[in-house]
């Protein structure tokens, strides 16, 4: 199933802010995503069986728990910057790029299928995401760095270039 990018924009953009993970599979003994409705379903599935199967698992269960804390925490920040600071814009884009991550998993996970692909460029946008948070809530002088994310994107199967004019719309009042 394709991504659905505006249903994705549409609730980044509510302000709602809510963790994706019932279940971490590390702390808990299931590893449990929360569906959201018109973006991807509610899954679960035994943990300690799934890293029995492939290590893969626990790998993917770490990236999600640290990408789902991502997620929310640059929920929680949003309303605290100015929509014309380009932190927003570039921060709100990795969370755009987070939902689809976990939009990516279910499928994956419901279909038995191999990991390692997502792990990878999940792992890739939590380290762009979890960094350009720490610079944008550090108190010294920022400057985004220059970061070419168009591969990670892509396998989320979101173009790079309609992602930052949807997101660019929501703050910039630049039309899609």
């Amino acid at each position: 199933m394709p991504i659905q990018l505006n249903a994705i924009i549409s609730r980044v953009s509510s302000g709602k802010c809510s963790r994706f993970l019932a279940g971490d599979g590390i702390t808990t003994p299931d590893f449990t995503i929360n569906g959201l409705p018109g973006i991807f379903e509610r899954v679960s599935i035994d943990a300690r069986a799934a890293k029995k199967y492939s290590p893969s698992f626990g790998e993917a269960f770490s990236i999600a728990k640290n990408l789902d804390e991502y997620q929310h925490r640059i929920c929680v920040l949003m309303p605290s910057l100015a929509d014309s600071n380009p932190f927003k814009v570039q921060l709100q884009k990795y969370r755009v790029g987070i939902v689809a991550a976990f939009a990516k998993m279910v499928p994956i996970f419901k279909a038995g299928s191999d990991l390692a692909g997502w792990n990878f460029h999940a792992r890739r946008l939590l380290v762009e995401a979890s960094d350009l948070y720490v610079i944008a809530t550090s108190k010294t002088a920022k400057q985004i760095p220059k970061v070419k994310m168009d591969e990670v994107f892509s396998y989320l199967e979101i173009p790079e270039e309609s992602l930052d004019r949807a997101v660019k719309a929501l703050y910039l009042n630049q039309d899609l």
